[in-house]
């Protein structure tokens, strides 16, 4: 279970920090191969979907069923499905689909204050000099949230895996003097 939990984590930390360089380079209207992704623009999804990399209406019509009130989303198109990047009430939004629509996961990023009570109670009670620098809180259906989050304390910083009331390193790095 644990090499499972850490390999989905790790895979999903992978695709964190690339959808975040991929979302950086967006600044055009055009399709644009991205390495193995291929960054849309809102302006040629929604006017003409289709094949040839552009968001199918099945996929559109799911996202605008659970986020109705965003407007300002960023596509990206992966080998299982599209990606929609976007934030909403102070936090980064990562939401995968597959082809057909059906949701993959989701991906929030925030800072501590949005971070869940019961969570941070059980960070903060055993890693109380360290400061909450940022949460990725990763959920896919029928599965209960995975968070990671990581940890600044004047020496180190420390990546934390927290599941099912469950918490676990996942790196520990020294601050560079």
């Amino acid at each position: 279970m644990e090499k499972i939990l850490l390999s989905s984590v790790s895979g999903i930390c992978l695709l964190i920090s690339t959808a975040t360089t991929v979302n950086g380079q967006i600044a055009s209207n055009h399709v644009k191969p991205a390495g193995r992704f291929a960054v849309l623009n809102k302006p040629e999804l929604r006017n003409s979907p289709g094949p040839g990399g552009r968001v199918s209406p099945t996929v559109i019509r799911s996202f605008l069923k659970t986020y109705k009130d965003v407007s300002d989303e960023q596509w990206i198109q992966v080998k299982e499905g599209f990606v929609a990047l976007f934030n909403f009430n102070g936090m980064n939004y990562q939401v995968a689909y597959d082809k057909k629509g059906n949701l993959l996961r989701t991906i929030r990023s925030y800072d501590e204050e949005k971070m869940p009570g019961d969570i941070r109670h059980i960070v903060k009670s055993t890693y109380y000099d360290y400061q909450i620098n940022r949460v990725h809180e990763i959920a896919t259906p029928f599965n209960p949230p995975t968070y990671v989050i990581q940890l600044v304390g004047t020496k180190e910083v420390i990546n934390l895996v927290v599941q099912d009331e469950e918490m676990e390193e996942l790196e520990k790095f020294n601050k560079s003097k």
